[in-house]
């Protein structure tokens, strides 16, 4: 019962991050190019980082197919960048989830959303006049790095698991 909860609650969860990145991501960008955080790929990175590679990679691809269909845009493009994104938060995948807790968590979203969107952007703009430094310091960088800024957030805020042992004097 505790793996259906947890695969519909996941499942939830990205369906409302969809929405919200489909829907307010305008308030929240930056410059003229349009450079927002890709919360979704925090999702897909959380959840590739504690499930590890095949499942991170099964939800990536949904996740993009989904993005795609509702985006209207290359079909299959957000498909292939989530599902490389959360394949390789699938290697930072430990028994003691290490990469989930504070600093770490930073380093493999920035790492995996730069793989995510190196290939997301790379293929956007083959065959426009924007070459390829101008596509990896405009798109890539910004917007990895806006990514990894938002997931702060996470790191900030205590996850439930810290929450519960302290109301039972473990922390």
């Amino acid at each position: 019962m505790n793996f259906k909860y947890g695969i519909l609650k996941n499942i939830l969860v990205i369906i409302f991050l969809l929405l919200i990145q489909k829907t307010f991501i305008k308030i929240l960008s930056l410059s003229s190019l349009n450079i927002s955080p890709d919360f979704v790929i925090i999702m897909l990175i959380y959840i590739g980082a504690r499930e590890g590679k095949i499942t991170g990679s099964v939800y990536g691809f949904l996740t993009g197919l989904l993005a795609d269909f509702l985006s209207g845009t290359f079909i299959g493009l957000s498909a292939i960048s989530y599902t490389i994104a959360a394949f390789l938060a699938g290697f930072f995948n430990t028994e003691n989830e290490k990469f989930l807790t504070k600093y770490l968590f930073l380093v493999t979203v920035f790492a995996c959303s730069f793989a995510g969107n190196f290939i997301y952007f790379w293929i956007y703009f083959q065959g426009t006049p924007i070459t390829f430094p101008e596509v990896l310091v405009k798109y890539v960088l910004t917007s990895s790095a806006y990514t990894t800024i938002v997931s702060l957030v996470y790191v900030i805020f205590p996850r439930k698991r810290r929450i519960e042992r302290s109301f039972l004097g473990e922390a």
